[in-house]
């Protein structure tokens, strides 16, 4: 069976057979979810990428094909928990390249960093996390 599974490449430019109870184990640490629960997840997203095909993958596809199983079982909870923060590549374009126009070209790179830092926390990823915080609240009113 695992020479049907892919290379999962990491953050430290390293490349890994998956490995199903790292899915497993990441699930019952970050969401509560049980260990039973997180087994069957671990399993479904296995048969999942088996039936693909799937060559390699990358931590955050995993990351995001568990929060589609999630939700498909209604696992909210678990997956607001499970679900990164962060910026698709098309808005962080956006603003990089909106910014960058009002710098002068000798000076972009030393600008650069405080536009981001300034820019996208502020704008972005804060916004981000205050809409996950108001989906979690309206899920725990509902469960009330």
């Amino acid at each position: 069976m695992y020479d049907l599974l892919p290379k999962v490449k990491t953050s430290k430019n390293t490349s890994e057979i998956f490995d199903p109870k790292k899915i497993e184990k990441s699930l019952v640490e970050e969401t509560f979810i049980s260990l039973e629960q997180a087994n069957d997840i671990a399993i479904e997203l296995t048969r999942r990428i088996i039936a693909y095909k799937i060559k390699v993958l990358t931590s955050p596809e995993i990351r995001e094909m568990v929060c589609s199983i999630l939700l498909e079982k209604n696992y909210d909870i678990a997956r607001f928990r499970y679900t990164r923060l962060g910026l698709p590549f098309y808005d962080f374009d956006k603003l990089i390249s909106s910014n960058i126009s009002q710098i002068e070209s000798n000076q972009k790179f030393l600008q650069l960093e405080k536009i981001l830092n300034d820019e996208i926390r502020k704008n972005n990823i804060y916004s981000q996390i205050e809409f996950e915080y108001k989906e979690i609240k309206k899920i725990l009113n509902d469960i009330s």
